[in-house]
């Protein structure tokens, strides 16, 4: 099987260019598609909330400040949610931070955005994964694998599935979503009727536990209990990670393509809410805290399902929608690397689409890293998340604040209500931003913090250099009439062979002024190769080069050179004879001189490097 045989197996056969539009997807698919990472978030912010509440010394703290917490992380996802459905009707060709910034608040603020976008994407798919892995790791199933090679091969599985193209990894990642969401609110339906209605043990710990909390009530207005408050909400943020997505890929979508987008948008916005609070009033109602075995959500499940088929069902779903999450990041991260690379600001080949219509160099290149990062941190969700949140939020405060110059620019109808609701969400971010990098920099923030404007400091050195490159391939003012060139041709010969016999004619055929060029590494070979040229040589001068050290490229590279110098005006054209093997595993069996001579010549100035190859049979 050849290697364009196994990628037709592993990807599928390519897709014509202009099938494009049959790729684009419904809300439905959308929503599995762009959704996955904000929904699935809840199985981890949850944990993240009541993290720094349970080493708290307030004995009513986790259930006191767990559903105000999550009451102002709703009202943050709402804000956030109307204002992308403003960029998104602004946008329709996707109006994701980078390019909101770009247009409105110029190239500073496009790259600030752009380079936490790629962070925020790649922590996405790190994340995600290893949130999922160590849900399956609470059920016990796992056994003596390590999370991490587990990680990594489900990332290295995702990389196929993407590869194979949108609509095809959208619909296949579409059933998995939907039976998340069936078994979520299932689980927040039964949790709700076992508080309620459920074993007596279980509603009686409910009402004790309410009583409990009722009468250890602490004052809003005590500081620490404020502080507390606060660092709760700020690792709750987690949950909001992945909402922009739906922005930045309204191109993605069908005609009309703001309309579904701004469905997608607002349908995910209401079911991440009611997640949220349904999942927090259980966790306060069974009493639940944090645990270093087992996860939050695990123990929800436990309590409610205790250890029936059901528990295993839902934390199955859990597990696969949030390995599932990470596929957001490979939709949007690709389109991303591609707008940067179009402006120049990253290597150009990111924006080439591959055989399935899809950015395949940007989705290699995000699995390829978020591996490198479950590697580095050992597949540990707590260690990767202070890292996570504080690129999405920079991103929602450069979105909004190029909103509202949008706005004041553009004064289209009903400018002054969007002004005011992107003006507010500039503002509330912002300073959720601000409590982010305090709240957590030393938890690992700092390196997000420098990882920016080192991103920056690449993408304007990748724009400089193609800067300089477009300007030394301009042409020139004055009229230019090419002429032929009189340049000789040098033909490398190591033996005389049919291979050496193609060569020999193609360098006749191109210029009168041809040589052979054999270097001396056995006084026999070189005996043997005078005998046989006066027969085959085609009156070919043959000029012998010692190498007293047995050396072949030095002696060849100052020959050339001095070719060079001898003909100042004309052009020296190296003709490397080669043979190609049948099958390409035999290729290991012979030296590879051909290519060690062309990477040599390749940066040499006036100098053409030409391969005539001789193909073998079996």
């Amino acid at each position: 099987m050849t290697l364009t045989e196994i990628k037709k197996w592993m990807l599928g056969s390519p897709i014509a260019s202009h099938h494009a539009e049959h790729q684009k997807l419904n809300v439905s698919v959308g929503l599995a598609v762009f959704s996955s990472d904000a929904l699935s978030s809840t199985a981890y912010a949850i944990d993240e909330i009541l993290i720094p509440l349970s080493a708290s010394t307030y004995f009513a703290a986790i259930n006191q400040i767990s559903m105000p917490v999550t009451i102002a992380l709703v009202l943050l996802i709402a804000l956030v949610v109307i204002s992308y459905r403003q960029v998104i009707t602004a946008y329709p060709d996707g109006g994701g931070s980078y390019i909101v910034s770009k247009h409105n608040l110029g190239e500073t603020a496009s790259l600030i955005a752009g380079a936490a976008l790629l962070i925020d994407y790649v922590l996405t798919v790190a994340v995600s994964i290893s949130s999922g892995v160590a849900q399956l790791v609470s059920t016990g199933l796992c056994g003596p694998v390590s999370p991490v090679t587990i990680c990594v091969l489900l990332i290295t599985a995702m990389m196929v599935a993407n590869l194979r193209g949108l609509k095809e990894s959208g619909t296949m990642f579409a059933l998995p979503a939907f039976f998340f969401l069936i078994a979520m609110f299932g689980l927040i339906v039964s949790g709700l009727w076992v508080l309620q209605w459920g074993p007596p043990d279980i509603v009686l710990h409910a009402s004790l536990m309410a009583k409990a909390n009722q009468s250890h009530l602490v004052p809003w207005t005590d500081l620490a209990f404020l502080v507390l408050f606060f660092s709760a909400f700020s690792h709750g943020c987690s949950g909001l990670t992945g909402i922009e997505a739906v922005s930045n890929g309204v191109k993605a979508f069908k005609e009309p393509r703001s309309e579904l987008a701004n469905k997608t948008m607002l349908l995910m916005g209401i079911i991440l809410s009611v997640i949220l609070l349904g999942l927090t009033y259980l966790t306060v109602g069974f009493g639940i805290t944090p645990q270093a075995d087992q996860t939050i959500f695990s123990q929800i499940s436990h309590a409610v399902f205790q250890d029936g088929w059901m528990y295993y069902v839902v934390q199955f779903s859990t597990t696969v929608i949030l390995i599932l999450a990470a596929n957001t990041a490979f939709a949007d991260f690709p389109r991303v690397t591609s707008l940067l690379a179009q402006d120049g600001f990253l290597p150009r080949q990111l924006t080439s689409l591959g055989d399935r219509l899809v950015f395949s160099n940007g989705i290699i290149l995000l699995g390829l890293v978020a591996i490198a990062l479950i590697i580095g941190f050992n597949a540990d969700t707590h260690s990767l998340i202070p890292l996570y949140a504080i690129g999405v939020f920079l991103c929602f405060t450069t979105s909004q604040l190029g909103m509202v110059r949008y706005h004041q620019r553009e004064r289209q109808p009903g400018w002054q209500q969007g002004l005011l609701i992107n003006g507010l969400g500039a503002l509330v971010t912002a300073a959720v931003t601000l409590l982010l990098a305090v709240e957590k920099f030393s938890d690992g923030a700092w390196i997000v913090l420098v990882l920016i404007p080192l991103l920056i400091v690449l993408f304007q050195f990748s724009k400089a250099h193609y800067l300089k490159v477009a300007k030394q391939l301009a042409m020139p003012e004055e009229m230019h009439h090419p002429v032929a060139l009189q340049h000789t041709v040098l033909v490398l010969i190591s033996s005389m062979n049919r291979g050496a016999l193609p060569a020999l004619e193609y360098a006749k055929s191109i210029s009168s002024d041809v040589e052979a060029v054999h270097v001396e590494l056995s006084a026999e070979a070189t005996d043997r190769l005078k005998m046989a040229w006066d027969r085959w040589g085609s009156g070919v001068p043959l000029t012998i080069l010692k190498s007293p050290y047995r050396s072949l490229m030095a002696p060849l590279m100052a020959y050339i050179d001095e070719v060079e110098t001898r003909h100042e005006h004309d052009m020296v054209t190296v003709i490397v004879p080669e043979f190609v093997t049948k099958h390409w595993w035999q290729s290991i069996f012979h030296n590879q001189t051909a290519l060690l001579i062309r990477a040599l010549l390749r940066n040499k100035r006036n100098k053409i490097v030409t391969t005539v190859r001789y193909h073998l049979d079996e």
